[in-house]
């Protein structure tokens, strides 16, 4: 008997999992916001291939970005997250964290979730990417409005959301104050990327300010 341990297989539907929010922004564009699958390798691999995309993120999102990375990027992303003791499920079950951006078909981005422990196990990090040409359209907008609404009601002890944006990245910033976050200080030279060295922004998000603005637009009392 070989004592030798194989290679972990990805093993996933024979067809994309159903969205876990489906959205129609704009008159003739459907979003959808699925689990990834294992034929979205080619296309993640496309799209995240893209030196402007990586300059906006963490080290460990690679460029160039190939197939190999995006099958590991695969192997994590399709892991189900549980932690009952901190950030109980509404539903009792464990829940992917990542997320595929679907327009009309077509994956153009990603959006997930990191969680932080200890003291701060209340809290969600948000992180997202979108192809290049999918930018100022307002796809993110309408991603996060919907995602941001899905965590609240998913994981019911959580209070907090943030965000870290690299201090060039003045869209990521747009879109963060669109949807109600609140910048909330800057880490200055937090950042070393490649040979430049860049203040990392705080942006946060409490549930009652979430709760607070969906009434006020919906003109609850």
């Amino acid at each position: 008997m070989s004592t030798s341990q194989e290679t972990p297989v990805l093993r996933l539907p024979s067809t994309p999992p159903p969205p876990i929010l489906t959205l129609t922004p704009k008159t003739h564009t459907t979003i959808e916001i699925r689990p990834f699958h294992i034929f979205d390798a080619r296309p993640v691999a496309r799209i995240a291939n893209n030196p402007r995309i990586a300059s906006c993120m963490r080290n460990t999102f690679p460029y160039p970005y190939t197939s190999k990375d995006a099958n590991h990027w695969l192997l994590i992303a399709t892991r189900s997250y549980s932690d009952p003791e901190t950030k109980p499920t509404k539903s009792g079950k464990p829940l992917l964290l990542d997320y595929a951006i679907i327009v009309n078909g077509v994956l153009v981005g990603d959006i997930g979730l990191k969680p932080l422990w200890d003291v701060e196990s209340d809290t969600f990090e948000i992180g997202y990417w979108l192809g290049e040409e999918f930018w100022g359209v307002g796809i993110m907008t309408a991603v996060l409005k919907e995602f941001i609404a899905w965590i609240w009601e998913q994981f019911p002890t959580v209070r907090r959301l943030e965000a870290m944006v690299f201090d060039f990245n003045e869209g990521s910033k747009k879109v963060l104050s669109r949807v109600g976050f609140v910048q909330e200080g800057v880490k200055r030279e937090a950042v070393r990327k490649g040979d430049k060295i860049h203040d990392m922004v705080v942006f946060g998000l409490l549930r009652r300010e979430w709760t607070t603005q969906v009434l006020s637009v919906s003109g609850e009392p």
